[in-house]
């Protein structure tokens, strides 16, 4: 099966590891879902947490304005608003599952008729990130920094159940297809990737590099990971940076160097799109860059404005496939991509 068209810290990792957040030079709360739900540096009390997270806000306002990518064709619609969303996935029904690193709710969002209801709360966990469909209707998502959870639409009742718990890990984020039975996820505190096997729960390392690695202070390195025809496409949040490395298409281990492809732009979360373009959310940018794998140095265009955008995936149905719904600080948005 062909992967459908479709990210922190509790100082004790629970909240490192959600809520990417920077404070605007007028004082206003960015949504940055790098690092921990939507809640503004100032409304902060535990004062680890507000050290962490202000030095979060220094490198990350240091280093946005490097980036210049071309401005915002448009200006993408809201379908629903949620707070912070993290990740999200669609079903081939064209519903959206979007996924928040500060509660066990996975959400479903009907983009027609522009509504959010619970899919489930998935036991176990007090937080969901990654997620991806892996077989019809079923797909991996990533609970609490160390764990994946099996959750099953197939057979109607959607239902979850633990694959693994990767007691290693320090903070898992992205998570991506590899094959009808394996997915990759990344770890942004050790920089590294595994593969698991969703039926068994084994799992192995599979690429590490420096450039996967936490940047400074901050404990959250690799984020947004996609896999497709053998290469392995990443970014790094806090080094502003996106690149890929090549894969074996079969054991999934990494059989040469990485290939940086910018280190002046931050980058969230990313998707395939229909037209073979990729698409990258860069958090605090507020936008969706589209980017041609082909170009050796790609040259990141933006095509549309959203607050905080932290993931996406594009529809699945004759009415949407030109749709890339984002998740951001504020809900779910559509933008339209002209193919």
């Amino acid at each position: 099966m062909s992967p459908p068209p479709t990210k922190t810290p509790h100082i004790n990792k629970q909240q490192t590891r959600r809520s990417k957040h920077i404070q605007a030079s007028d004082g206003a709360c960015q949504p940055l879902v790098v690092i921990i739900g939507c809640v503004a540096i100032s409304q902060i009390t535990h004062p680890r947490l507000y050290r962490v997270l202000t030095l979060v806000s220094l490198l990350a306002s240091a280093s946005l304005g490097s980036a210049t990518p071309v401005a915002p064709r448009q200006a993408a619609q809201q379908v629903v608003r949620i707070s912070s969303i993290e990740n999200v996935a669609v079903r081939s029904n064209g519903l959206i599952l979007a996924t928040n690193m500060n509660s066990a709710t996975l959400y479903s969002v009907d983009p027609v008729a522009k509504t959010s209801s619970t899919a489930l709360s998935v036991s176990g966990t007090n937080g969901l990130s990654g997620i991806a469909e892996y077989q019809p209707d079923q797909f991996a998502v990533i609970g609490g920094g160390k764990s994946i959870y099996k959750v099953d639409f197939s057979s109607g009742t959607p239902r979850s159940t633990l694959i693994k718990t990767i007691t290693e890990a320090q903070n898992l984020n992205g998570l991506a297809y590899f094959d009808n039975s394996t997915v990759l996820v990344a770890d942004a505190g050790r920089g590294n990737v595994f593969k698991i096997d969703v039926n068994t729960g084994v799992y192995s390392e599979v690429a590490r590099d420096p450039t996967m690695a936490p940047s400074g202070g901050i404990p959250f390195g690799i984020d947004g990971i996609r896999y497709a025809n053998g290469t392995l496409w990443y970014t790094n949040i806090f080094r502003n940076s996106f690149h890929k490395i090549p894969l074996d298409p079969v054991t999934a281990k990494s059989t040469g160097a990485q290939t940086t492809l910018w280190t002046n732009l931050m980058g969230d979360d990313l998707c395939f799109g229909p037209n073979g373009k990729i698409y990258v959310t860069t958090n605090s940018r507020n936008s969706l860059v589209e980017v041609d794998p082909a170009a050796a140095r790609p040259s990141p265009v933006s095509v549309g404005t959203v607050t905080g955008s932290t993931s996406c995936a594009f529809g699945r149905t004759d009415r949407d496939r030109n749709v890339a719904y984002v998740g951001g600080g504020q809900g779910v948005f559509a933008v339209t991509i002209q193919i």
